[in-house]
C-alpha cells in the first residue's frame, strides 16, 4: 500500500515519526506546564488551583528579579563576540590552504563535546591555584583572578567560556562567505579598494542578514541551555551573580518542591524567548529574508 501513494505523500508519512515526537515529548509537556503553573504542587500532594499565585510569587521574588538581569546579561555581552569571532574566523580561513582544514576542525571541535566534560575542563583551565591560565598570568607578571571563586570575574570567566563554542556559527559564516562570487574582490581591487574597504562595505552589509540570524540563535541557545554550564562551574555563585533563570527555575522545582512556581517561571524564560524570535522576525521581513530553500537570500 505504501507504494501505491505519490512521492509527495510518501514524504509526509516519513514525517509521521518525527511529528509524533514533537506531539509527545514538546507539545503535550509544554500544554501540561503551562497548566500546572495555576496550580500549587510538590508531586506529593494534590494539585490545588490557586490561579495566577504561582506567577505574583515568581515576579515578588528577589531572586528571580536578579535572575533575569543575570541571565540578559550573559546573553548581551557574550553572544555579539562569538557571532563576531565566528565570522572573522571564517573570514581568515576561507581561502584555500595546506593546513586550513586542520585549523577549521580545532574551531569546530569544541561545539562538539559534551556540555559536562566542556565546562568540567574549564573549571580546572580557569581554577585559580593551577589553572593554565593562571599560570601563564603568573609567569608574565600579571595579577591572576579567581575567576569562578570571586563575583568580580565569575562572569568574565564564564563568558570566556562560551567564545571557545562558536564552531557551528563559523561553519554557517563560512558556508556564506563562499557563496560570495570571487569576482566582487577582484573588480573591487580593480577599483582601488583595499581588502578592508571590501570588509566593510560590501562583505558586512551581504553577510548582516545571516550574522542578525547567528546572533538571535545565539541568543536562544544561550538563554536557555546555560543551566549545566553554570550549575557545574559556579553554581549561581558567588552571592548570586551568576545565578540565571534556568538555575532559578530548577530550584523552584527541585530544591523547594514549588513545580507551580516552576511552572511560572519557565513560560517566562519561553516569553522573553518568544520576544526575542519576534524581534527576529520584524527585522527579517525588513529585509526581506524569506522563509523557503533560499532563506540567505536577499
Amino acid at each position: 500500500m505504501f507504494f501505491r501513494f505519490n512521492h509527495q505523500t510518501r514524504l509526509k508519512l516519513l514525517l509521521l515519526p518525527y511529528l509524533l515526537g514533537i506531539l509527545i515529548l514538546v507539545i503535550i509537556p509544554a500544554i501540561l506546564s503551562f497548566s500546572l503553573a495555576f496550580f500549587r504542587y510538590d508531586a506529593l500532594s494534590p494539585p490545588q488551583y490557586i490561579g495566577n499565585l504561582n506567577f505574583i510569587l515568581a515576579y515578588t521574588d528577589e531572586l528571580f528579579a536578579l535572575s533575569v538581569q543575570n541571565a540578559v546579561a550573559l546573553v548581551l555581552l557574550p553572544v555579539p563576540l562569538r557571532v563576531m569571532g565566528a565570522f572573522l574566523l571564517a573570514r581568515l580561513l576561507q581561502r584555500h590552504g595546506r593546513f586550513l582544514n586542520t585549523f577549521r576542525a580545532a574551531i569546530y571541535l569544541p561545539s562538539i563535546i559534551p556540555t559536562a566534560a566542556y565546562a568540567l575542563a574549564w573549571l580546572w583551565i580557569l581554577n585559580p591555584l593551577f589553572g593554565p591560565v593562571n599560570l601563564i598570568l603568573k609567569a608574565v607578571g600579571l595579577n591572576a583572578p579567581a575567576w569562578f571563586s570571586d563575583p568580580q570575574w565569575a562572569k568574565p570567566g564564564l563568558i570566556l567560556m562560551s567564545l571557545w563554542q562558536i564552531g557551528e556559527g563559523f561553519l554557517v559564516s563560512l558556508a556564506a562567505l563562499q557563496d560570495i562570487p570571487a569576482n566582487l574582490e577582484d573588480a573591487a581591487a580593480l577599483d582601488g579598494a583595499t581588502p578592508a574597504q571590501f570588509l566593510r562595505h560590501v562583505t558586512l552589509p551581504i553577510m548582516a542578514p545571516i550574522l542578525l540570524l547567528l546572533s538571535f540563535r545565539d541568543a536562544v541557545i544561550t538563554l536557555q541551555d546555560s543551566f549545566t554550564t553554570i550549575l557545574i562551574t559556579t553554581g549561581g555563585g558567588p552571592y548570586y551573580t551568576t545565578y540565571t533563570l534556568p538555575l532559578f527555575i530548577y530550584e523552584q522545582g527541585f530544591d523547594l518542591l514549588s513545580f507551580g512556581t516552576a511552572s511560572a517561571a519557565l513560560w517566562v524564560m519561553y516569553a522573553l524567548t518568544g520576544l526575542i524570535v519576534l524581534f527576529l522576525y520584524i527585522i527579517a521581513r525588513q529585509w526581506n529574508i524569506g522563509t523557503t530553500d533560499e532563506t540567505f537570500v536577499i
